[in-house]
């Protein structure tokens, strides 16, 4: 549904684009009842809610979801404006003709809300400083927040609307030299995380046009550097997706060890090595792949240092027993794999509850496959009452794969436990 012009200017305003960007849902939604000319109870008759819970939505005390929501529809917010995902929506945009639509709609009106007026409103010449560009810096870091909590295929639209306007006013605005350098810097970084929240909705072309993009965005001029890095390791990653595409995933990972230079950090070499070692797997290279999983290793023991990039943080032993597992089982090697599946859920993060429930869902996978069914499903259950598996395409894939192979046992509860799970997880 389009928002209305009073919502529109709403959440554009100031004021608006201010609450939009750090999160205060309540606030957004005092705005909007206002500019729609309502009170409390009006909005309270038009949900079903009491007005006092009315109040307390405006007042940040009630952030739920399904409440917010409801809300939210009432006033005609759009979700994104909220921080929460569109049910009405199939999926992530992906295409050209769809990439038009970033700039109209719902997903538009949030977007320009997240950003300053100056990025988001390119229609007339203007000229961006270095506020503005602190201002792309604050969205994108909401971004991330949004990410953290629903998963990159939830926010795919809101980060892709951001960047595409951003690079809008990269093309069209006028800057200081070293104004340009950082607004190249903030669009490139969000260029390469809309790749990253594609390949997370199982979107691989989306993911790859966004990547493309990045390098484009870098070769205009210095300051994305470190996104150049980033892309190219992300397109190394999703090369080995694909066994066939081995030697295509090696090559990509050496590119981007090669763009970093001098500035490669013990953790960015470990994780491009995890890579390449999956690559050779892929390609049939088992010697190889066994020097360049050793090689990450010893990159990982090295420790961190104080200049790692922010981007990096994710990279730890649970990642690289993952990429490990991937190996183990591209070489035939059922005892490394199962036990390297084990390590990437006992070293994840708690601190980072999705990224534990893409390991679980791994490892139930795993465990099926090796005819290990009361603890898969254990397992796999466990994955499946994770917060983020509406999010993320990577994990209802596997959880899906894992079902699929629980419905052939003759083993009852296995069976059982698929037909559950299949009823739970959203349509392929």
């Amino acid at each position: 549904m389009e928002p209305s012009a009073r919502v529109v200017e709403a959440l554009t305003d100031p004021d608006g684009r201010a609450a939009v960007g750090m999160g205060a849902t309540g606030k957004v939604v005092r705005l909007v009842r206002k500019a729609l000319l309502l009170d409390q109870v009006d909005v309270a008759s038009r949900t079903g809610y009491s007005q006092s819970t009315i109040s307390r939505v405006e007042s940040g005390k009630i952030t739920d979801g399904p409440v917010l929501a409801d809300v939210g529809e009432a006033l005609g917010i759009p979700p994104a404006a909220l921080g929460l995902d569109d049910p009405a929506r199939d999926g992530p945009i992906v295409g050209e003709v769809e990439r038009r639509d970033l700039f109209k709609g719902a997903i538009a009106v949030a977007s320009a809300a997240m950003l300053p007026a100056v990025i988001a409103d390119t229609d007339r010449p203007q000229r961006v400083g270095a506020e503005a560009v602190a201002g792309c810096w604050s969205a994108l870091h909401r971004l991330y927040e949004l990410d953290d909590h629903q998963g990159g295929g939830a926010v795919y639209e809101l980060t892709a609307g951001m960047a595409a306007r951003m690079q809008r006013a990269l093309a069209r605005t006028s800057h200081t030299q070293a104004t340009g350098r950082r607004l190249r810097a903030v669009t490139a970084a969000t260029t390469v995380h809309a790749g990253w929240q594609a390949l997370d909705a199982g979107r691989r072309d989306a993911a790859r046009r966004w990547w493309l993009e990045t390098l484009h965005v870098a070769d205009l001029g210095p300051g994305a550097e470190e996104a150049r890095v980033t892309a190219l390791s992300g397109m190394a990653l999703m090369a080995n997706r694909d066994p066939a595409h081995g030697r295509e995933a090696v090559g990509l990972a050496g590119a981007a060890r090669s763009a970093a230079g001098s500035d490669a950090t013990p953790t960015l070499l470990s994780m491009l090595a995890a890579r390449e070692a999956m690559g050779y797997a892929g390609a049939g290279d088992n010697a190889e792949a066994i020097r360049a999983l050793s090689a990450s290793r010893r990159h990982l023991q090295q420790g961190r240092r104080g200049d790692e990039p922010a981007w990096l943080s994710f990279w730890c032993l649970a990642d690289l027993e993952t990429h490990a597992t991937v190996v183990a089982e591209r070489l035939n090697q059922p005892v490394t794999m199962e036990r390297a599946a084990r390590e990437a859920v006992r070293w994840s993060n708690p601190a980072m509850p999705r990224n534990h429930t893409i390991y679980s869902a791994y490892l139930g996978l795993v465990l099926t496959r090796l005819g290990k069914l009361d603890e898969a499903i254990a397992t796999t259950r466990d994955a499946l009452h994770g917060a983020a598996v509406g999010g993320s395409q990577r994990i209802t894939t596997e959880i899906r794969d894992t079902a699929r192979l629980l419905a052939r046992q003759r083993y009852a509860p296995a069976r059982d436990f698929a037909a559950a799970a299949k009823s739970v997880l959203p349509a392929a």
